[in-house]
């Protein structure tokens, strides 16, 4: 969220964050991805953000595995994870975004919430904003966006100010 005060500059009104995560958050692995990076190979990167930032285990990256389409899409995604966990480490917390919004909405997937890594992240990211709404995805965990695309757009759609 900080990233994006920073590019612009501006006054927001609104901000829509899905699953947000602030540091310290996955820092502890990134010289792996960076490694993966550095040969292309993206199915290493793809069960070292499993593995070691999701912490999911053997059973659930080879049930993501076997799904060729999803995992086609989660080799592509994986691409930048070197680049932007590097840069959400190195950005202060959102605190600044927060206060200069009108309204905030935070997202969270049902099976995320308080649990390590993602639902304790997004908890230090509520606690920042307290003015913030939170949505919870129900039966959804931090792949939503792949796993209930539908009901995430909904309910974006239904945030998003109308134009």
């Amino acid at each position: 969220m900080t990233a994006l005060l920073a590019a612009n500059g501006r006054s927001l009104h609104h901000v829509i964050a899905y699953e947000p995560v602030m540091r310290p958050f996955g820092g502890h692995a990134l010289p792996d991805p960076k490694a993966a990076e550095e040969t292309a190979d993206w199915d290493a990167t793809v069960e070292i953000v499993s593995r070691q930032v999701a912490g999911l285990d053997t059973a659930h990256v080879e049930a993501l595995r076997a799904d060729r389409q999803g995992w086609a899409a989660l080799r592509h995604l994986s691409r930048p994870v070197h680049a932007e966990t590097d840069a959400l480490n190195a950005t202060p917390p959102p605190d600044e975004l927060a206060r200069r919004a009108d309204r905030v909405d935070l997202i969270i997937g049902q099976c995320n919430h308080g649990a390590a890594p993602y639902g304790t992240s997004f908890d230090d990211v509520r606690q920042r904003a307290p003015h913030a709404q939170v949505h919870v995805l129900a039966g959804q965990g931090h792949m939503a966006h792949l796993q209930a695309p539908r009901e995430l757009g909904h309910l974006l759609d239904g945030l998003a100010p109308a134009r």
